[in-house]
């Protein structure tokens, strides 16, 4: 009888922990989700504790790959942070190389996710442009379009891919496959600021490959709900009348797709 007790105080007591272990992680993933909910929203401060707080996480549960999944976000926020105040390019390279290691962890715990795929591969190219690592940028380039292949339908994945290869050169990137990317989030925009700026970067891509009727009824379809994109959708108009667009103007509005998330992300509407 004296057994029988002790071993269903043990069986509690291990109920209790794991119990306590899940609450714990999931507080963290909480704390992660506003967090970056704040940095796109312009609070560029809180990535620091952001990243200091799921390192934690994950050191108390190793095997809880959405904890190293969410380490990975974070550190590819601090990298787009790190772009915008402009440091040593090794320090962007070596929190990139982070950022893939622990979606790698997270992988190797869920093999089949095509989002963590997708994201590994967006970290792989991030470090791989700086290192000008073409075998490694082809690799991982080939990551994304594998979760692509995976799940044709997911936004995420879609969004991971298209904002990732838009920023590569022309001569290296697949039009054909960042604009079906942008397509399809359009079609899951929640209209606003976020539509407004997708209808920009695509028509940004026509008109790097030459697509000036495209890129022209991108730019007109703007609505004015984001002030910058109708600014820049109109500057552009205005520029393909005498010439082309300005590499530095491109160069802004996809600056959105790192550090300067509030152009999509602040709450409300410019109008």
């Amino acid at each position: 009888m004296c057994r029988s007790t002790l071993f269903l105080t043990l069986v509690c007591l291990a109920i209790a922990s794991t119990g306590e272990a899940a609450d714990r992680d999931a507080q963290a993933l909480a704390r992660a989700r506003q967090l970056q909910l704040e940095f796109r929203q312009g609070n560029l401060t809180v990535v620091d504790p952001l990243v200091e707080g799921l390192e934690a996480a994950v050191a108390k549960a190793p095997d809880n790959s959405d904890l190293w999944e969410a380490l990975g976000n974070a550190y590819m926020l601090k990298q787009a942070a790190l772009f915008q105040s402009q440091p040593d390019p090794r320090a962007i390279i070596a929190i990139g190389e982070r950022a893939q290691s622990a979606y790698a962890r997270a992988l190797d715990m869920d093999k089949k996710n095509a989002l963590l795929l997708a994201s590994h591969g967006m970290a792989g190219v991030s470090s791989s442009l700086l290192k000008q690592d073409s075998a490694k940028l082809m690799a991982s380039v080939e990551e994304m379009n594998s979760a692509v292949r995976q799940a044709p339908n997911s936004t995420p994945v879609r969004l991971t891919r298209g904002f990732t290869i838009v920023h590569l050169p022309v001569g290296v990137r697949d039009t054909k496959a960042v604009t079906d990317d942008l397509n399809f989030v359009m079609q899951t925009a929640p209209g606003g600021r976020p539509e407004d700026v997708l209808h920009v970067l695509l028509g940004d891509v026509y008109a790097e490959v030459g697509q000036l009727d495209a890129a022209k009824a991108e730019y007109g379809q703007v609505t004015g709900a984001s002030k910058f994109a109708a600014e820049q959708s109109r500057s552009r108009l205005s520029e393909l009348k005498t010439g082309a667009i300005s590499p530095a103007a491109i160069a802004l509005v996809r600056a959105s797709t790192g550090a300067r998330c509030v152009v999509c992300h602040q709450p409300g509407s410019d109008n």
